[in-house]
């Protein structure tokens, strides 16, 4: 479960016509054509989160006013779980008058810096060690100076988008500012800058969004990779820091490294700036191409499912094969499989997200792999890359076990009864 946690605040768009100059001052007068909310900030990170698949929960507080509840309404239509504190102070919302062709003429900004922490303590109550937080921090108060530490304390996994003094995030498993934040505290992005930096606050990774010129990621250990993805045209770059943590935080959620988790984070952000508007990404804006896997899958059980579901997230289109009766026969003995071929592919195909499954009769699914040639290989944890049928051909990822599943253990089990 991922939790976000930080400042919830409401957009306005304000769109229509500026073709004409105000008589009483050198400014553009916007004729209005329509008006739209969307959920900003912390609501905004959590969405994203959500719309990838991510199992997320949202806490933060809202101001006991028309925009508030206006809020509170929103969130209640989606499908996020949200838990949402009042309080006595003024919800932060953001006016943006927008023009013809998407041109930004004018923000006005109503906020009140929040000094409650209602939200705060309960989760402290509520959040376990196996909780990933996400802390989206826009300066707007809800994060104060023991958030991260008390957090950290209680043994959670904190990432976060921060907006303060580096020293408000000590601790944090990973941190991610934008360039000019890391250039307003530490100078130049230097590499042996940024590890003495991270020594210093015991960050583990740190991720330094740079425009144009995509992610600087390194670790403690002082690995680096730059990461950059070209984009067709820039439409407006509002809410790109939230899909860059939204998918770095679904990536660690779901056992990928922190470089792949960062590598499609920036994919996915190329994908988010071309959109107008504070826009949520979609599983569909963070697939890249063909993804492959393969098995007997004569029992589904929760390590099957776990890894086809992250599969699917890899590209656009998942292929699945499987081997033919014959050929599970001749691998595994006479009494296998189970489930026949035909069975087992339309017990796949059930699942609804599979785009295509194919019965091969070989041992190995080669000649199936040289056929459709994926973009990605994906198999489970007990191969390593090296090991995999058809790495010369495509990108391999290794999905961890999931420890207690497996069908042999099931059948034999049965067997013994």
């Amino acid at each position: 479960m991922i939790i976000v946690y930080g400042d919830i605040m409401l957009d306005r768009w304000i769109v229509g016509n500026a073709d004409r100059i105000s008589p009483e001052a050198p400014v553009p007068v916007l004729l209005e054509d329509e008006q739209h909310f969307s959920i900003g900030g912390a609501g905004n990170l959590a969405l994203n989160i959500e719309s990838i698949n991510g199992e997320v929960r949202l806490y933060g507080s809202v101001g006991q006013d028309k925009e508030g509840y206006k809020l509170i309404e929103m969130l209640g239509n989606t499908k996020l779980d949200s838990r949402i504190a009042k309080d006595h102070f003024i919800t932060t919302t953001k006016t943006r008058l927008v023009g013809q062709n998407g041109q930004h003429i004018c923000r006005w900004d109503k906020e009140e810096i929040y000094q409650g922490c209602c939200a705060f303590d309960r989760i402290l109550n509520e959040a376990t060690v196996d909780n990933l937080i996400c802390i989206s921090d826009y300066n707007k108060g809800m994060i104060q100076e023991n958030t991260v530490r008390e957090l950290v304390d209680k043994g959670c996994k904190v990432i976060v988008d921060p907006k303060q003094d580096p020293s408000i995030y000590t601790g944090a498993f990973l941190v991610k500012p934008n360039m000019k934040e890391y250039n307003s505290w530490f100078g130049k992005f230097e590499i042996e800058n940024a590890l003495a930096q991270m020594k210093k606050y015991k960050w583990t990774w740190l991720v330094v969004t740079d425009g144009a010129k995509g992610m600087h990621v390194v670790n403690i250990d002082g690995e680096y990779h730059n990461y950059c993805e070209p984009v067709k045209e820039v439409a407006d770059v509002t809410g790109a820091g939230d899909t860059v943590l939204a998918v770095i935080a679904y990536g660690i959620e779901n056992n990928m490294s922190i470089f792949e988790s960062c590598k499609l984070a920036c994919y996915a952000a190329a994908r988010i700036v071309e959109k107008r508007g504070v826009a949520v990404i979609t599983s569909s804006d963070i697939n890249t191409g063909i993804v492959f896997t393969n098995g007997v899958f004569d029992i589904l059980h929760v390590g099957h499912l776990k890894l086809l579901k992250h599969a699917k997230t890899l590209g656009k289109k998942l292929i699945v094969g499987i081997n033919s009766d014959a050929s599970v026969k001749r691998i595994k003995g006479d009494t296998r499989p189970v489930n026949d071929q035909h069975t087992r592919k339309q017990a796949l195909i059930e699942l609804g997200y599979i785009d295509e499954v194919i019965i091969f009769d070989d041992d190995t699914p080669l000649e199936t792999i040289e056929s459709i040639r994926p973009d990605i290989i994906v198999k489970g944890g007990d191969y390593v890359p090296e090991t995999v049928v058809g790495n010369h051909l495509a990108e391999v990822i290794i999905f961890p076990t999931i420890a207690g599943h497996s069908t042999t253990k099931t059948i034999d089990n049965m067997m013994k009864r």
